[in-house]
């Protein structure tokens, strides 16, 4: 709501707005509507829920930030129902984020900016959800460092996908490329507007 009224303010003027959603982050809570989306029962668990073949203990843990919520065992596993329960309220929380996201595109064009504003939507990593065994986001396993880069800029061609390697640090220097801005020479990063064309 507040980054809708803002955008409200801004118009007819150049504007950078940042908004910062916390979910899918800890607790798992959202509305019920968007836990409605799933069938709980049809939630597929971890096809691989052990830890990799001969894997060193360093790179395991304990996933202590999910260890302090009620119900959680302090050691070992979850139990089946748990762990679908966790994949139901991250689904839940994922889809009531996707919503509140739907929400900001659908003002950009009732304002009249959707074709002259340059979106950027990225999370800051991926999250284990039973693979391996573990919950959370800390191992340098796949699907904890996988993580959603979408780009949308006037002049650049939506609907695809890349699998080139990019790095947060080249979001800066591409939003200043994308928008005409002089590049400061202490960035680290690099301007992805030649992958995007």
């Amino acid at each position: 709501d507040a980054a809708i009224a803002k955008m409200k303010e801004a118009k007819g003027r150049p504007f950078f707005l940042a908004v910062g959603f916390h979910k899918p982050h800890l607790p798992f809570i959202a509305p019920k509507k968007y836990f409605d989306l799933y069938d709980r029962d049809e939630i597929a668990l971890a096809a691989n829920p052990f830890p990799p073949r001969d894997v060193p203990k360093f790179a395991t843990y304990n996933w202590n930030d999910l260890r302090h919520y009620y119900g959680i065992p302090d050691v070992g596993p979850l139990s089946e129902d748990q762990a679908r329960d966790l994949k139901h309220a991250y689904y839940a929380c994922v889809s009531f984020m996707d919503a509140q996201v739907g929400r900001l595109l659908k003002s950009l064009d009732e304002l009249g900016l959707r074709d002259n504003t340059i979106v950027i939507l990225w999370g800051d990593h991926g999250w284990q959800l039973g693979e391996h065994g573990f919950w959370c986001k800390h191992t340098n396993f796949e699907v904890a460092t996988r993580t959603p880069l979408l780009v949308v800029a006037p002049g650049v061609q939506g609907s695809r996908s890349s699998n080139r390697l990019v790095e947060y640090v080249d979001i800066y220097p591409t939003i200043c490329d994308l928008a005409g801005i002089a590049l400061p020479e202490h960035l680290a990063g690099q301007s992805l507007r030649p992958l995007l064309s």
